[in-house]
């Protein structure tokens, strides 16, 4: 299997290397020592060891520090690696810095090598997981050594969050589901029917008046009402996700009521945040493009910073939220009462959580996002003697990426400590033009964003749509940046199981196809059928498709109502529901323009 993968890094290398015009000697010698350090430590050189190397680049462009990377040979007297050292020259000086007239071109092509297997979802091994464990349960122990801190910078964090939550009504809020599966093992189509209560919960958000439609279905329903299991709270239990070539993500599954009523509440909290006067436009969950757009311009004016907050969910302690939520009592009942207190680990382990709630939990990304913001303005009234509405203007939030004016950060670097949120100095752009948010890595004024391979090419002899999908986007994505090898080698690759694809000309085909913008599309490929429909004027082509897998249930007309109500976007048939990341290949029609 490593083959697979070295052959495609070959292409992507051979791509570059034509580009800049690299010696076909040189770029043969190169790609057999690529071939012979694959022979030796594996598939870890290209998701591991290259991946350390570009992290070793960001780090020196991003803080202005020499370039110190570690498991390559040196060109003599130079700190420059000799494996890639003809793009890191492009970049670096001999001593290893930033030189003045450093090309954005070839840094973004070094990023993509350096990057391209780095999210590769491969099976972890039992170190790499025990390790991600014992790290969440170390950072939550490590929280209650935090004491919030009694200082200017708290009481006007805590001014501004009552200031924005005062006149939030926290029981105006349409409880739904996510897509995700809770730790309770409710299926899609169990998730509307209800089997607990939860005594946390019903003290602010009776079942009566939140998980039914009214009087009228407890009283049709009243014998599955008695026999309603009754619970003082909800244990959550914590899943292994893939990340990238580090290890695994820890997600939280939440109990089904719980996160009926999350859902509900974190969505009602968004919405105020993203409309309220003093964080519209600053505290931002649904468009990234705003830190994107930001993090570019900064790349060449170096007027922002961009700050990246390290086990940002894990280090959000449950004291800290209780401070800053102090001012609005009702809203910091809510957001208790529906928090899990405890969670269960891999492992069978049940901990006791200090944090406020563990990603995976509706509450978590809107929460943590406010606590960063509040405490930024805060720090920036005091340190730097701003006003309120001076010091909003300085700061923007995504979730746990932070873009601050370059003259700021250093008090945040200061003063987030005393409440237990740390940075990850790695990824914190503070000098030099490279910055980094929101999936968006610039460099003066340039997008060096690299292309990654996710998904393990599958050998299944059923078709699977999902990883075929991934890697049609690939083959598109490389097409549209010039890498024509390598994404022709994706091309056949896929086409030796899916058979001929159609081209298409714009970006959404409604189907898998090659997306050509200069490509004549009325001349397809040997083997895909075209047609004329008269019904909706247009031509069409024959291609596959994703469709979902359903599991159907029996209606309940309860249930049913409730699910259409709260869910209008999503719903589709009584009794028939989508299984979550789970899809079905289909031939189809789609549009050709």
């Amino acid at each position: 299997m490593s083959e697979f993968y070295l052959d495609l890094y070959c292409d992507l290398y051979t791509d570059i290397a034509e580009r800049f015009g690299l010696a076909a000697k040189e770029s043969r010698l190169e790609i057999l020592k690529t071939r012979n350090r694959v022979g030796s430590e594996g598939l870890q050189f290209l998701t591991v060891t290259l991946p350390r190397l570009g992290k070793a680049v960001d780090t020196a462009l991003s803080t202005n520090s020499p370039l110190l990377c570690l498991g390559f040979q040196k060109k003599p007297g130079t700190s420059i690696p000799k494996y890639l050292g003809w793009l890191i020259s492009g970049v670096f000086d001999d001593s290893g810095f930033e030189k003045p007239e450093a090309k954005p071109e070839m840094l973004g092509a070094l990023r993509q090598l350096v990057y391209f297997l780095y999210k590769l979802e491969t099976v972890y091994d039992d170190e790499k997981t025990q390790r991600v464990v014992e790290s969440f349960v170390q950072t939550d122990a490590e929280l209650l050594q935090f004491r919030v801190p009694e200082s200017i910078i708290t009481e006007n964090a805590v001014l501004y969050c009552t200031d924005v939550f005062s006149t939030m009504d926290p029981w105006d809020i349409v409880p739904r589901h996510g897509p995700g599966a809770v730790a309770t093992g409710e299926r899609a189509c169990e998730k509307h029917r209800f089997s607990r209560i939860y005594s946390a919960i019903e003290r602010i958000y009776p079942y009566t008046g939140y998980f039914v439609l009214g009087m009228g279905q407890v009283c049709d329903e009243y014998e599955k009402y008695k026999d309603l299991e009754l619970m003082e709270t909800g244990t959550a239990k914590v899943v292994l996700v893939p990340k990238d070539s580090r290890g695994p993500r820890l997600i939280s599954c939440e109990p089904l009521e719980y996160q009926w009523i999350q859902q509900g509440l974190g969505r009602a909290i968004v919405s105020r945040l993203e409309a309220h006067r003093l964080t519209a436009g600053h505290v931002n969950f649904t468009d990234q493009t705003i830190n994107r757009e930001l993090a570019l311009a900064a790349s060449t004016s170096q007027e922002w910073v961009t700050l990246d907050m390290k086990e940002a969910s894990d280090r959000v302690s449950l004291e800290l939220v209780k401070k800053l939520f102090g001012g609005v009592p009702q809203l910091l009942d809510a957001l208790l009462a529906t928090r899990t207190t405890d969670t269960i680990l891999p492992d069978g382990r049940k901990v006791h959580l200090n944090k406020f709630a563990p990603m995976g939990s509706c509450l978590c990304f809107p929460i943590e996002a406010f606590v960063f913001y509040a405490l930024a303005v805060g720090v920036l009234m005091h340190c730097q003697h701003h006003s309120r509405r001076e010091a909003r203007k300085r700061v923007y939030v995504y979730g746990d990426d932070l873009i601050v004016k370059r003259e700021d950060y250093a008090f945040l670097l200061q003063h987030f400590p005393s409440y237990g949120l740390m940075f990850n100095d790695s990824k914190c752009c503070t000098a030099g033009f490279f910055r980094e948010s929101c999936g968006c890595d610039a460099y003066k004024g340039v997008d060096v964003t690299p292309i990654k391979l996710r998904s393990v090419w599958s050998h299944r002899s059923r078709l699977d749509i999902g990883v075929i999908s991934s890697y049609v986007a690939l083959s598109n994505a490389f097409h549209k940046r010039g890498y024509l090898r390598v994404s022709k080698t994706i091309e056949s690759l896929v086409t030796k199981v899916t058979g001929p694809l159609p081209i298409f000309s714009n970006e959404n085909p409604g189907g898998l196809g090659w997306i050509r913008p200069d490509a004549c599309t009325h001349v397809q490929p040997p083997g895909v059928r075209t047609r004329w429909n008269n019904e909706y004027h247009r031509r069409e082509v024959r291609t596959w498709q994703s469709r979902p897998t359903y599991e159907y249930a029996d209606p309940d007309d309860w249930s049913t109502v409730l699910r259409r109500i709260t869910t209008p976007d999503e719903y589709t048939n009584p009794g028939t529901y989508a299984v979550p990341r789970r899809s079905r290949p289909n031939r189809g029609w789609a549009h050709l323009p």
